[in-house]
């Protein structure tokens, strides 16, 4: 679906009916069999999903554990491919995994880091700057920046392991920037985070997305990081996109302002409550419903 509000522009992020289908093996009968006709099981993770994210726009998009939000970041990547439809980054195919596109992407996975666990932080800043050839000055003008911003350019000396989650995350964030993308990628970045450090790294998200014009998606539960920096919001239930829109507009279809989150989870509930399957759970930040149709995305393929 269109968003009537979206630039005119060509958009830097371009998903056109894309689908992706999970199939692992059936274990039934005897195991010669399955030599000669091995079986599937086949789950589809993304449902013909279309949407569009432009310069200087953040994106949240928002949907119940095994919704298929981690497959999506994935298919951005080019980590995992397409059953059919289009997908356009920054005008190339990820599935290629072009250098000339992953050097303009920045990613940030809030449950898995980036960073090597053993070595101070600063290695694998000094890592990341080669892999992606960036001028040094330039490197490291906008990490001594960025980490100025999240007051953690005193953890530079200090092995990973021994940050806390939120001085992590935001080395992540950091780390993420400092080569000067212009897609950034937040998997549900501020889940764990303390509330001050979250606030620190919506300040930065929204500073970013004024100064660079960047694109950012940014998948969360968390209604405050969608009304903090997001401009578009996208619902996604069993690989469904249903909801695809400026997040004005969505508050204003709920009667809502912009400074009432809770009253947004309580409606975003209710529109993933109306679209569920069967008695299956959905879990939806720090609230548990019944329907859903579970999924690991991080499943290997």
């Amino acid at each position: 679906m269109s968003d009537p509000s979206m630039s005119t522009q060509t958009p830097l992020v371009q998903l056109q009916a894309v689908s992706r289908v999970y199939r692992s093996r059936r274990h039934t009968g005897a195991w010669w069999r399955q030599l000669l006709k091995p079986e599937f099981n086949e789950h589809l993770a993304l449902d013909e999903a279309s949407l569009e994210i432009h310069a200087g726009q953040c994106l949240g998009l928002v949907g119940p554990n095994g919704a298929g939000k981690s497959t999506l970041v994935k298919l951005l990547t080019g980590l995992l491919q397409p059953d059919s439809g289009q997908i356009s980054v920054l005008g190339f195919d990820p599935g290629k995994r072009q250098s000339a596109m992953l050097n303009q992407i920045g990613v940030v996975f809030g449950h898995k880091s980036s960073l090597w666990w053993d070595l101070p932080v600063k290695h694998s800043f000094e890592a990341v700057q080669k892999i992606y050839q960036t001028p040094p000055d330039v490197f490291n003008h906008d990490a001594q920046r960025y980490a100025e911003l999240l007051r953690i350019d005193h953890l530079m000396q200090r092995a990973v392991r021994q940050l806390s989650l939120g001085e992590r995350i935001k080395c992540e964030l950091v780390l993420a920037l400092a080569h000067q993308p212009r897609l950034l990628l937040l998997d549900e970045p501020t889940i764990g985070v303390d509330m001050e450090s979250k606030q620190q790294l919506r300040a930065v998200i929204n500073q970013i997305l004024r100064e660079k014009k960047i694109a950012v998606l940014l998948t969360t539960h968390d209604v405050n990081d969608l009304l903090a920096c997001c401009s578009h919001i996208a619902l996604l239930q069993a690989g469904e996109l249903f909801q695809y829109s400026a997040l004005k507009d969505l508050l204003g279809e709920f009667g809502l302002t912009s400074d009432n989150s809770r009253g947004l989870e309580d409606c975003l509930i209710e529109a993933f409550r109306a679209r569920r399957d069967d008695d299956e759970e959905i879990e939806f930040g720090s609230v548990v419903l019944a329907g859903g149709v579970p999924e690991d995305d991080d499943e290997d393929v």
